[in-house]
């Protein structure tokens, strides 16, 4: 009897050291992490390999996590996973994780913007972001963004010095190292015409868990998600798949937008973002050859990134 409880205590435990239960309507969906990429702090970055199991066939079968999405609260929204089978992005709420004793990848939801006020909203959500990712500095981020009347300060101040102070009106990068003295980092504006240059740059920060603001002239159409997006058990599971994406060469300006690359993961042979857009209030992914090479304006396209 001692022999069966000793094999029967080891295996409970390495069920739960791979495993998470989320707990959907008396059923139950299994994510059993099959390869790790850990990223920074977290042991299951954004790509890693796992296999839900569920009564659902539906989201059954092989997987790739693309991140424990956090409210600016600090309360953990949902969890993003896209199913290899049916290349579907579900959205699975957080309310129904049950227990994990391994740190998964967190991203940040956003709060949706008001206005045409996107560029601000990107500084504060690369500021939160960069939070999430274990960011610590000084210590003077986590302490501003631990109360919900400092958020709501530095999400205002960000508007403010974008859009009103001359010193620093239409200047990211300078906002961003005036933060940067403030928080104790250092930011820098990096602009290539080569689609690899860019891409290793962008790569580079994300593997480390850094994140990457974009800032870009539109087109006059919106791009479509390279995945359907569905929020899993909602009474209204589909997202809108539009995308606002970096104009093409030769296309008329539609205006500037200015968004965040979070995190990165590998699918089929091909490189994709996850993008915190304040036009929505979930992160979105990119196709970051279909959106960034080709006859895309890559030149016109302000990468910032700080350390």
């Amino acid at each position: 009897m001692l022999n069966i409880r000793f094999v029967l205590s080891l295996l409970f435990t390495f069920i739960i050291e791979t495993t998470q239960v989320l707990a959907i309507n008396q059923s139950t969906v299994i994510v059993n992490v099959q390869k790790k990429i850990q990223v920074n702090k977290f042991q299951v970055g954004i790509g890693s390999e796992v296999e839900m199991r569920s009564d659902d066939q539906s989201i059954s079968g092989e997987a790739l996590f693309l991140g424990k999405a956090v409210s600016p609260s600090g309360r953990q929204s949902y969890q993003m996973y896209l199913h290899m089978a049916s290349r579907k992005i579900f959205y699975i709420d957080g309310d129904l994780l049950k227990r994990s004793v391994l740190t998964f990848q967190a991203l940040l939801d956003p709060y949706e913007q008001a206005g045409g006020t996107c560029t601000g909203y990107a500084i504060y959500d690369y500021l939160e972001q960069t939070n999430l990712a274990g960011f610590i500095g000084n210590g003077e981020l986590a302490k501003s963004l631990a109360t919900e009347e400092g958020r709501s300060t530095l999400l205002v101040d960000s508007i403010n010095q974008y859009y009103l102070n001359l010193q620093h009106r239409n200047s990211i990068t300078g906002i961003m190292n005036s933060y940067g003295r403030k928080f104790g980092f250092q930011c820098k504006n990096f602009k290539t015409n080569s689609y690899l240059k860019a891409k290793d740059v962008i790569v580079s920060q994300l593997r480390n868990g850094n994140p990457v603001i974009l800032s870009f002239d539109i087109g006059p159409k919106m791009a479509k998600s390279p995945f359907q997006l569905n929020y899993y058990l909602q009474t209204n599971p589909e997202l809108d798949d539009r995308l606002w994406i970096p104009r093409k060469i030769g296309e008329r300006n539609s205006g500037g937008h200015s968004i965040v690359a979070a995190a990165v993961f590998d699918y089929q042979g091909k490189s994709y973002l996850i993008m915190l857009d304040s036009d929505w209030s979930q992160p979105r992914v990119w196709d970051m050859e279909a959106f960034l090479s080709g006859k895309t304006d890559l030149a016109s396209i302000d990468f910032i990134f700080c350390k």
